[in-house]
């Protein structure tokens, strides 16, 4: 496999588990980018990378890179995905895609028109309890239909861009297309119809007292599958500092069994109920997610093949967490539109 030359963009903790996770996947980080000079510099320091950039436009430039990973908060993915497919570079951006399909299709029609290849980091789907869920569904042993309860509580987000409506845009926005994703690779199925209620119960914080529109932070979502599964999440980003009550795994049932565990991260062990049965089943937890990613990414270039993960999962996750937030808007139950 070839090794490639890859520039990161953006120094947060996202920043550094890119620089680490190539390392790891056999690639070659030749650079480190971000406004905040120290902090990329710092990341430099500990990644032993010789160059460091103020401005993404110099990195992506810069003949050696070949692929421009790109760990950028939301608003910046299209901007910086269309500059860097126009150098010619391959390019690998954090999930979500973009919050809107306008954009999107910019990105899209860019990383077309440069022969370029796209992926999107939606790591948690490779995780090893995802398979082993998607294998208990697929062989019938929870029967149809079947249930998913998630959740996904916390506290205010110390990154608080993740608060603003035009950052990136509150949890449904930032990590629920995760969840989505999970949904619809257990049942095999598209969205059919989503009711969601929520608002912001951060909204009286004085740390977001600085953000001028503050993102939807707390909901309760409901989606229907074409195939009669029914997908519950309850979401909140807006518990106060220490507060002592987190979420709960996640939870599959249907009429013949169930399962409960992290699905879609790595884990240790999940529960499995079978009529009367319990078993705890271990799973293999030796894995890197950014890691396999990355080597998944890299040999889809090598190989001229489209991405595994690319501009369709992104644009479906975002018709997804659209549709979720228009049924919060009016209150209503919204029909899926297939991108």
């Amino acid at each position: 496999m070839k090794s490639y030359k890859v520039a990161v963009i953006g120094a947060g903790d996202m920043g550094s588990n890119h620089a680490a996770a190539w390392k790891l996947a056999g690639h070659e980080v030749i650079s480190i980018t971000d406004i905040d000079e120290p902090r990329a510099q710092s990341i430099a320091n500990q990644y032993e990378l010789e160059k460091v950039y103020t401005d993404y436009k110099q990195a992506a430039a810069d003949p050696e890179a070949e692929i421009i990973s790109i760990c950028l908060p939301l608003p910046f993915h299209a901007p910086v995905t269309i500059y860097a497919a126009q150098q010619g570079k391959h390019v690998f951006c954090e999930k979500p895609l973009a919050n809107s399909f306008q954009d999107a299709a910019a990105m899209e029609e860019a990383v077309r028109k440069a022969g370029v290849q796209f992926g999107i980091g939606f790591q948690r789907n490779l995780s090893n309890s995802l398979k082993q869920v998607k294998q208990w569904a697929d062989e019938g042993k929870f029967g149809t239909p079947m249930v998913i309860n998630s959740t996904n509580m916390m506290e205010v987000r110390p990154k608080r861009i993740m608060h603003d409506a035009n950052g990136n845009n509150g949890p449904i926005m930032d990590t629920g297309c995760h969840y989505f994703l999970m949904w619809q690779t257990i049942f095999g199925s598209k969205p059919k119809s989503i009711y969601a209620r929520g608002g912001i119960l951060a909204k009286d914080r004085a740390e977001l007292s600085h953000i001028q529109s503050l993102a939807i932070d707390t909901g309760i979502i409901t989606v229907e599958y074409e195939s009669g599964d029914i997908a519950e999440m309850t979401v909140s980003w807006g518990l106060p500092a220490g507060f002592k009550m987190g979420g709960r795994t996640d939870r599959i049932f249907g009429p013949k069994g169930g399962a409960e565990g992290s699905f879609n991260n790595v884990t240790d062990r999940l529960m499995l109920y079978e009529g009367g049965e319990k078993e705890e089943v271990p799973v293999d937890r030796n894995q890197n997610l950014h890691q396999d990613q990355f080597a998944l990414f890299a040999e889809a270039i090598e190989k001229g093949e489209p991405a595994p993960v690319s501009f369709q999962a992104g644009k479906e996750m975002l018709a997804v967490t659209l549709a979720i937030l228009e049924s919060i808007e009016t209150e209503k139950v919204v029909s899926y539109v297939h991108p």
